[in-house]
């Protein structure tokens, strides 16, 4: 009986020691159309996290590169937007885009560890060129922090550079992000246009690119017909 009750307490501390090893970081990605048809104008929703409960703080992002399906087209030369064009300096200064410039807003979380595991940021997206948009993600850490976030886009692709700020030295990483960008505009002046639909989906990739070299894909898809 005490060799069973023995072997029972090993076998527990095993799974729980496997559990505690199996804990690790995490990369979940959910970004979308908001159409249902290709060649029609769309707006984008997006929702990327990362987790690691393993560690005080994840690693962090170095680029996030979205590719949308063939022939998705991002007309931010629209003449229903007027660029915003304020130097970053100026922006993280708290000085406004003009309003026409604003495209999306959504939410973030960074992790401060060890000043807070979770700051919550508010984000506006801008258009900044005619290739070009510009995130601004606002926090509270004691003092308004304001981290600016470019992306460009190149025919169906996305590529959005991610900054890891340094406060007080404190690595600051981006943990969660939040956007939603509406659909804007009809034909030539639509702000994005749907690609191809491809057995009844629209169909994202998404590739991350990690500070300390490592990489993760992963895909999304929303309905289309």
């Amino acid at each position: 009986m005490r060799r069973f009750v023995t072997v029972a307490v090993v076998a527990l501390l095993s799974l729980t020691l496997a559990g505690v090893a199996l804990a690790a970081f995490t990369q979940t990605s959910n970004i979308t159309f908001t159409a249902h048809k290709a060649g029609k104008t769309t707006g984008i929703k997006a929702d990327v996290s990362s987790s690691d409960p393993s560690v005080t703080q994840p690693k962090a992002a170095k680029v996030l590169v979205v590719t949308f399906p063939s022939k998705t087209k991002f007309n931010l030369g629209t003449p229903l937007i007027t660029a915003c064009t304020l130097s970053d300096a100026k922006l993280a200064a708290g000085a406004a885009c003009p309003s026409k410039s604003l495209i999306g807003s959504g939410s973030a979380v960074a992790n401060a560890y060890p000043l807070a595991s979770t700051v919550p940021a508010a984000v506006k997206a801008y258009v900044a060129g005619p290739n070009s948009m510009v995130m601004i993600a606002t926090a509270n850490v004691g003092t308004t922090m304001r981290t600016i976030i470019h992306a460009t886009v190149s025919g169906s692709k996305l590529t959005i550079p991610v900054p890891t700020p340094v406060v007080a030295t404190i690595k600051v990483v981006l943990v969660t992000l939040k956007l939603n960008v509406p659909a804007k505009g009809s034909g030539k002046e639509a702000l994005i246009t749907a690609g191809k639909c491809s057995a009844h989906k629209f169909v994202v990739k998404s590739h991350f690119v990690y500070v300390d070299g490592s990489t993760f894909n992963t895909t999304d898809s929303s309905a289309c017909g």
